[in-house]
């Protein structure tokens, strides 16, 4: 940012500390994104997240790679996982591995392409904003090689 000498450049802000929390999958074959919105992160957000991605694939079996994030292991989501374990099987990632998450690759290049550097002028137009940059990506396996490239993984541990 520049501004003449003597003057203090106004930063505009959006004042709140609102946010989101995104929950979300992409299916390692197609390349489709299935996510859910919701104000915190809680157990039971992370079931309701689990019930959409059952709809979106009824009738298929489900293999989620996921976190070890403190309130994906509720008794409530423990009781849902075992509940639907003939379709939902859960791979528990370490704890702290983002290289190894594959959904954390979609948020970073969200962030970067859609949502970085603008100030929205409320959390909804935030909202709308990611998720017309999901529907971009969503089912364009093409699209999202940054995702399914794990040679940076590699190169990394080496």
């Amino acid at each position: 940012m520049w501004a003449r000498r003597g003057t203090q450049p106004e930063v505009p802000a959006p004042g709140q500390n609102r946010k989101r929390v995104i929950y979300g999958g992409v299916d390692y074959a197609t390349g489709r994104i299935t996510t859910t919105v919701t104000e915190r992160k809680s157990g039971w957000d992370f079931i309701a997240f689990l019930t959409v991605l059952l709809a979106a694939y009824a009738g298929k079996k489900i293999r989620l790679v996921c976190d070890n994030a403190r309130f994906h292991h509720t008794k409530a989501v423990d009781a849902f996982l075992n509940r639907h374990a003939d379709r939902l099987t859960v791979f528990w990632l370490p704890p702290y591995c983002p290289d190894l998450n594959l959904i954390e690759r979609v948020w970073g290049h969200l962030k970067r392409t859609v949502l970085a550097n603008v100030l929205y002028a409320s959390i909804d137009d935030l909202v709308r904003a990611f998720r017309v940059g999901v529907r971009r990506l969503n089912g364009r396996r093409e699209r999202m090689s940054f995702v399914f490239r794990h040679d940076d993984t590699t190169k990394k541990a080496a």
